[in-house]
């Protein structure tokens, strides 16, 4: 039976030209546990690198082409070369045909890094292509639909730093998760789910690795991503579930002292929208028909074709 599937890209037909090459040419499997990554490699070396990564439910990769576009866009922003998107699709595809596990949503992560360091006498012979690694895993750490408990915490610097600061990367996926590791053991230390980031003069940002949406009656808002956070690919596929209900969706700069009066609050990441029970010692109501309906939504592919249509719009300030 396979639990885990690992394949290792081919980062020349992955990450160059526009068709789709044959099989054999896209990826190879390998031993989940078997050492693979090269000691030069710059995403072992320096986290140079991008990824991307959601659910797979009953072989539905959930909100897969806006993963890959949002994949393309941090690409652009570390400066890598543009991503193959049909040949990503299609070697995704494969690894998802591997599998054959019971379990009904194992995570899929895509990985890119950089390559091979070229300032290293290794990488200085190699070609600078990228090394790229996909994965499905239905045994480690799956999603849960229990209400989380959430802390706000500080991200260090004021709304407009993106513009100031474009070199931060604020909005790329990358593999420079340190930061976010950080806060995850400070939520352990303190016996809290998870925690949701904030500017220097009140704004809210996102989660170490998930997006944050408030619910207000009819109304669902999140943060523009163009404050610098990512364009959350989960919290597209709720808003379009909000749509196709009837209720209003928006983007825009949210206070963090907004977001806490909310009347429901939802972590949405990885083709999921967990419930959140609990910011700063704020109770928060739990609509479990609500939520199951959001979540059966997006696993049965009924809100992706409209997800891809959202997105903020109109003049943005910093």
């Amino acid at each position: 039976m396979s639990s885990i599937v690992l394949a290792v890209g081919n980062g020349k037909t992955l990450f160059g030209g526009s068709g789709v090459a044959p099989d054999a040419d896209l990826v190879r499997f390998v031993d989940p546990e078997s050492p693979i990554i090269n000691a030069f490699d710059l995403c072992a070396l320096r986290g140079d690198g991008i990824f991307e990564a959601t659910t797979v439910w009953r072989g539905f990769p959930v909100s897969l082409e806006n993963h890959l576009k949002r994949l393309a866009n941090s690409a652009r922003l570390v400066d890598m070369p543009e991503p193959n998107i049909p040949a990503l699709t299609r070697a995704v595809q494969l690894v998802i045909d591997q599998y054959d596990d019971p379990e009904p949503g194992p995570m899929l992560r895509i990985i890119v890094s950089r390559g091979l360091d070229p300032d290293t006498g290794v990488g200085k012979a190699a070609d600078r292509t990228p090394t790229v690694y996909i994965f499905l895993d239905a045994k480690g750490t799956l999603h849960s639909l229990e209400p989380i408990t959430m802390a706000s915490m500080t991200r260090g610097y004021p709304s407009d730093i993106t513009a100031r600061a474009p070199w931060l990367l604020n909005g790329a996926k990358t593999l420079s998760y340190a930061i976010s590791q950080s806060e995850h053991r400070l939520c352990d230390r303190r016996g809290i789910g998870d925690s949701i980031q904030y500017t220097t003069d009140g704004f809210t940002l996102e989660c170490p690795n998930s997006s944050i949406v408030g619910q207000y009656g009819d109304t669902f808002v999140t943060p523009d991503p163009r404050i610098g956070i990512l364009n959350g690919t989960s919290q597209r596929e709720l808003f379009a579930w909000a749509l196709e209900e009837g209720k209003k969706v928006e983007y825009r700069k949210l206070p963090l002292a907004e977001l806490r009066e909310a009347d429901h609050l939802f972590m949405t990441h990885g083709g999921w929208a967990i419930p959140v029970c609990e910011l700063d010692g704020r109770p928060y109501e739990v609509d479990a028909a609500q939520v199951e309906a959001i979540n059966d939504a997006m696993h049965t592919g009924r809100t992706h074709d409209l997800a891809l249509t959202i997105g903020p719009s109109g003049d943005y300030e910093f």
